[in-house]
């Protein structure tokens, strides 16, 4: 039953220094006094009151978690995030610590109610305003971070503090509030045969050997520098990736010029990788190479921008200039649906052309082969509304020993994977 006049033992009302009335919670635990507030009115502190009261009974209160007015340090939340990371893969890791750290040190000694719409405003223009390292603009002068960036770190951070509402620490999620920059539609780049071969030349020998392996397999950097000798068939020429980005074992077809390249490899005599590090025991350092060789050979290349992944790109884009459809772009690229080749269709258009002049030419043929009295016979067998393809010896379909094609990864029918977002 509520009290006369509802006086609430344990709330404590005060005037701040600017004469504004608060609110306190008074609460004995362990023997002592203890006080946590302020609270902007009294409902919130008898929300706090009663709950502290019921944590208190079950034996789960710890005062240190409600000091003033029971907001957590931003750096115990974020620490406390950070202990539930360790299943995601490293990179993903590096980047969740990378973003804790900025966080952290932007908060610094802060609590969660300084979290406002207007302080993250503050830290968005403050993000903008960074300057990239080593990046520079086509004018020499340093760039900018962009839109795009910040939004990611607003979107680390909005799944942090989600974490934290769910468990009580805080009331809401003032990220949700904010409008997240207008990101542009993602760009497909890929190395034109200029680039290639300027970036080549800068690589040399032995690293350009790699990057043009990647563009004849379409490899991911991961895939490519973790590949062991003992997943490498050159007599069959086919890859065996055990571990891929889908999570299930798949196939990579060599055509002749990348079994060469591998053939051309000397690592197999001291390492069980196929690209070692300094010590054969380990894979090359992915990140080291990125930076050590990578990047500086970009730029001396004179190529504005590119990262490993666009030789994966350029794979997939020469495959749709040289004619090849969806379906076969998508199986070579280990992709389930052909939903994400789409952005190379405007890059093989040969077969379009063909199409439209085919409906341009449509009853034409017959009309004029009728006149001649001429009967002309069909090539292309058609069942049921359905073209049926020969497949040529040594082409994509095939069978190669006892790898069906099912097996090795390019029909499109088969089941390649989960869903990859490239």
């Amino acid at each position: 039953m509520a009290r006369v006049g509802r006086k609430d033992r344990g709330l404590l009302a005060k005037k701040d220094s600017a004469g504004k009335l608060v609110w306190f919670v008074r609460l004995y635990h362990e023997g002592r006094e203890r006080r946590f507030g302020s609270f902007p009115n009294k409902t919130k502190a008898r929300e706090f009151y009663e709950k502290a009261k019921l944590e208190q009974k079950e034996g789960r209160f710890f005062p240190e978690r409600y000091q003033h007015g029971g907001y957590e340090p931003v750096d115990a939340v974020i620490d406390r995030y950070l202990l539930t990371i360790g299943a995601k893969k490293q990179m993903t890791q590096v980047a969740e610590r990378y973003f804790a750290e900025w966080w952290k040190n932007y908060f610094a000694g802060k609590r969660l109610n300084a979290i406002t719409v207007t302080a993250l405003e503050e830290a968005r223009q403050s993000l903008l305003a960074t300057v990239v390292v080593e990046a520079k603009d086509e004018k020499g002068t340093d760039r900018l971070m962009t839109p795009q960036r910040v939004n990611r770190y607003m979107e680390w951070l909005r799944h942090v503090l989600n974490g934290a509402a769910r468990q009580g620490k805080l009331a809401n999620n003032p990220v949700l509030k904010l409008s997240m920059y207008k990101e542009p539609k993602g760009k497909t780049r890929f190395l034109s045969l200029e680039e290639e071969k300027a970036l080549l030349k800068q690589l040399g020998s032995v690293h350009g050997s790699w990057a043009r392996l990647a563009i004849l397999t379409g490899l991911r950097q991961a895939e490519q520098f973790r590949l062991q000798w003992k997943d490498v068939d050159l007599e069959r020429g086919i890859l065996t990736l055990l571990t891929t980005k889908a999570g299930g074992v798949q196939y990579v077809h060599l055509n002749e010029e990348a079994k060469a390249i591998l053939r051309g490899f000397d690592s197999w005599q001291r390492s069980k990788w196929v690209f070692p590090s300094e010590n054969p025991a380990t894979p090359l350092d992915a990140r080291n190479f990125y930076g050590r060789v990578w990047m500086p050979a970009v730029k001396d290349a004179g190529i504005e921008w590119a990262t490993w992944h666009d030789l994966r790109h350029t794979f997939a884009s020469r495959l749709a200039m040289t004619g090849h459809n969806e379906g076969t772009i998508a199986a070579l690229l280990r992709h389930s649906t052909t939903a994400l080749v789409k952005r190379y269709a405007h890059l093989s258009p040969s077969h379009l052309k063909a199409a439209v002049e085919g409906v341009a030419g449509f009853g034409k043929t017959s009309e004029r082969s009728q006149e001649r009295g001429v009967r002309v016979e069909e090539s292309t067998s058609i069942s049921d509304g359905t073209v049926t393809e020969t497949v040529m010896p040594g082409s994509v379909g095939e069978k190669s020993g006892n790898l069906e094609a099912a097996e090795v990864g390019v029909t499109v029918g088969e089941k390649i994977g989960a869903p990859d977002t490239n």
